[in-house]
């Protein structure tokens, strides 16, 4: 099913853009002029305390009871969340991360997308995306919420009435991020979370992080990934045993790419992990997205405390970027109208080995 290399070395790889800020402009309010207001839920069991909220179905605080560390970035309020330019905790879509020129053809129809990220466009639009979005608060339980979300025919450019829903729910150490939908046309739909981690250390360079996987997609120099799938061997992108994350960014400044697994079912994909807690990610996507977040500068974050370079990193599980333009080499993230389809990322949390 893959991987034919199409593109030539270009000698970009150590030109790292950041994945954001996008181009658009921040959401206005609703036409009435009343401010919206967007829920915020409490999760917990005996070893995690999450909160998340209605605006982009946001996961706002990750807590391992123990230790009381908060291991996600994030802000107090909804107002610095609508000015949030990094996507911090959102579920975004409709599609995540880039599709180049903001375009594709499906079904020998060409889609015409909005633009938001140098021609190409970013996370479904932005802050038009599903990350600025009220998702309305469906059920709720001590231990679960579920939050949908209906994506009208045409928004930023996508085909089909989306109804999509997102379930966050612990299950002992763990917590589930699940996203579902079903569309009345064939579309593209492909989810992911935007949390950026930080296990409680000054910057993430002072972490370890482990890839199950030794390709990885070179990017252009506006950081779309290019068809290409190259050997992370003798590479910084090389995470294939624990590395101390500083030392791969000794070479290059920042890493903002798709690591290639190509395969659907459960899978472990990436551990982060510092001496006193270890993230463990599975997913059942076929693709993640390490984004590093070398320029990452936003307004205060929770608590009083400011985000800086490398404050927090992305691990994005989705399909590969941009596949829909590059073919059946990749697995396609289109849903057909009248399936329904669910994919899923579950964060295990543990006390340092």
């Amino acid at each position: 099913m893959l991987l034919i290399s199409l593109a030539a070395c270009t000698g970009k790889d150590n030109e790292k853009p950041v994945e954001e800020p996008t181009d658009q402009p921040a959401p206005v309010e609703a036409e009435n002029d009343q401010k919206t207001t967007y829920a915020r839920h409490v999760l917990e069991n005996d070893y995690l305390k999450v909160e998340v909220s209605e605006l982009g179905a946001t996961l706002v605080r990750f807590i391992d009871k123990k230790s009381s560390q908060d291991i996600v970035l994030g802000y107090n309020s909804d107002d610095d969340y609508l000015r949030n330019e990094f996507n911090l905790g959102a579920s975004i879509g409709r599609n995540a991360n880039r599709i180049g020129n903001a375009s594709f053809t499906l079904n020998g129809v060409t889609y015409q997308l909005s633009e938001n990220n140098h021609g190409n466009q970013l996370h479904g639009g932005g802050r038009n995306g599903f990350a600025f979005k009220k998702w309305e608060t469906v059920s709720k339980s001590d231990d679960e919420v579920v939050f949908s979300y209906l994506s009208i025919d045409g928004e930023e450019g996508f085909p089909g009435n989306l109804k999509a829903s997102v379930r966050y729910k612990l299950e002992n150490n763990t917590l589930l991020w699940e996203y579902s939908g079903e569309s009345d046309k064939d579309t593209i739909f492909n989810m992911s979370n935007h949390s950026y981690f930080n296990l409680g250390d000054e910057t993430i360079k002072d972490e370890y992080l482990r890839i199950y996987t030794d390709r990885y997609a070179p990017a252009d120099d506006v950081g779309l990934s290019l068809d290409e799938v190259r050997d992370v061997n003798g590479t910084p992108y090389d995470f294939t045993q624990f590395r101390l994350i500083a030392d791969n960014l000794k070479e290059i400044d920042n890493i903002d790419n798709n690591y290639v697994f190509e395969t659907m079912g459960e899978k472990l994909m990436a551990e982060l992990k510092n001496d006193r807690l270890k993230l463990s990610v599975y997913s059942d996507l076929p693709d993640m997205h390490l984004y590093t977040a070398s320029s990452l500068n936003t307004d205060t974050g929770k608590d009083g405390v400011p985000y800086e370079g490398y404050g927090g990193l992305a691990l994005e599980c989705q399909f590969f970027p941009n596949a829909i333009n590059y073919g059946d080499k990749y697995i396609l993230p289109i849903l057909r109208k009248g399936d329904k389809v669910s994919h899923y990322i579950r964060y295990e949390l543990d006390p340092a080995d």
